[in-house]
This record gives C-alpha cells, sequence and structure tokens, in this order.
C-alpha cells in the first residue's frame, strides 16, 4: 500500500483517502469503526480494524503484523482525534488516560513502529513521509477542551522529537494543525446548542469567518505528503482560517 490513513474512516481522514484515491494511490484504512470500515471494503478500499486506546504492546505486535502482511507504506498519515468538553480541573482521572491512549500514546507507538521499520528498509532519500493531523489547541490551548488540548501539545513536541530521530534515514515528519473543522465529532460537542449561538461564536473566531471543511485540510495533508518539497520537515502548517491571529 503506498498511503496508510490510521482514523480514516470518518472526518479529516476520510477525506484525505478520497483525495489519494482521486490521485489513484493503493490506500490502506485503518480504524476501530468495523462497520465504517467494512462499507468501505464494498467499495473496494483496503481496511483493517485497530485501537489506539489498546497497550502499547498491543499496539505494537498489531502495527507489526500488518506491516508483515501488506509491505511498508511510502506515507502514513495519522487522523486520529478523541476529546470531551471539560476543563482539565474538572477531567476524571479514568478520562485523563482514555484521551491520553488514544491522543498520544496509541498515535506514538503507532508511529515509532512503523518508523523502526522505515529506518529498516533501505534509503528513499525523503520519500517516505509522516503527516500528524494535530490542532492549533497545542498552541492556542481551548480551555473548555483542556485535556485534548495538552495531548496536542504533546503530540506537537513528539512529531519534532521524531522528526529529529529519523533525519539521518531521511524521513520526514510533519504536521497539519486544523482549527475548527467541521466533522462528525463536532456534533455531540454542539448537542446542547440549540439555539445556534455557540456555533455562530464559534464561526466568527476566525479571519474566515465559518467553519473549515475536512477537505480543506485534507488537501493540505496530502500536498505536505505527495508534493512538498523536502525542504519542508519539523514544521506545522496550520489550517485554521486565520483564528490563531484574529484579534
Amino acid at each position: 500500500m503506498q498511503a496508510w490513513v490510521v482514523g480514516g474512516t470518518s472526518g479529516i481522514g476520510a477525506a484525505t483517502v478520497q483525495l489519494l484515491r482521486k490521485r489513484e494511490m493503493s490506500v490502506m484504512v485503518m480504524s476501530n469503526d468495523i462497520r465504517s470500515g467494512q462499507r468501505l471494503r464494498t467499495q473496494g478500499i483496503s481496511f483493517e480494524s485497530i485501537d489506539l486506546a489498546d497497550s502499547g504492546g498491543v499496539i505494537g505486535q498489531r502495527t507489526r503484523d500488518l506491516l508483515s502482511r501488506y509491505g511498508l507504506p511510502t506515507y502514513l498519515f495519522m487522523t486520529v482525534g478523541l476529546t470531551c468538553e471539560q476543563t482539565v480541573i474538572d477531567t476524571s482521572p479514568e478520562d485523563w488516560l482514555r484521551l491520553t491512549r488514544v491522543n498520544l500514546l496509541g498515535i506514538a507507538e503507532f508511529c515509532n513502529t512503523v518508523a523502526r521499520a522505515w529506518q529498516d528498509g533501505g534509503p528513499q532519500a525523503w520519500q517516505r513521509h509522516l503527516v500528524i493531523v494535530g490542532s492549533v489547541n497545542a498552541e492556542r490551548p481551548l480551555p473548555s477542551q483542556g485535556v485534548y488540548s495538552v495531548m496536542k501539545a504533546g503530540l506537537h513536541a513528539y512529531a519534532k522529537c521524531l522528526s529529529n530521530d529519523l533525519a539521518a534515514s531521511q524521513i520526514r515528519v510533519n504536521v497539519v494543525a486544523p482549527g475548527a473543522i467541521w466533522t462528525p465529532m463536532q456534533a455531540p460537542l454542539l448537542a446542547d446548542d440549540r439555539d445556534g449561538q455557540k456555533r455562530r461564536r464559534i464561526e466568527q473566531s476566525a479571519l474566515v469567518a465559518r467553519w473549515g471543511q475536512a477537505e480543506e485540510v485534507a488537501q493540505v495533508a496530502v500536498w505536505i505528503a505527495v508534493e512538498s518539497p523536502p525542504f519542508l520537515t519539523a514544521a506545522e502548517v496550520v489550517v485554521d482560517g486565520g483564528y490563531r491571529v484574529k484579534r
């Protein structure tokens, strides 16, 4: 498979899969959403189940099994994300652990396993590329999604460390940092927004006064992986409609 998309059954991941397919690239989708994965199989898209909430040992073994079956991908897209609307002080230890496992520890174990295989797979002069979907919350934390913001900040730092570790093997790592993007993950956060005020407030928080679309982030992620020059590595490419700079 040329590209693996972890979290590719919905949102930004699903949009990434569709763009890669338009480029006639072979794609494998991985997710814990088995029902959606089965639908992808009916469309001729390869799907394998994986749950990043599992322990590191389980994730590592599962990843090694997939590498053995499918071979090394050229591109790896990590589009997984899990959030809850709570401040850090109000988040229970159980929720801290659950969000940490999915948003940071699980991603790191999966990426580390692939990265080690890439290092052992011979030189490909900056062709192999990991693109991680982070968040502007890493730089401008959102108090109402406190733990998610903390985890995304850690994920951005992890990507920079991994970039250093893999540079000698000419492997690139970059981060795409979306702002407010309309995906299925947003629906529970707006369940109590009956008059639409919360949604409109979020729209007005960016210079481009609307929600971003998953396809817009996917366009940037695919460009970075496939078309960007080798000099672009260890970068954080922000796709937030100007949210960070609006005053």
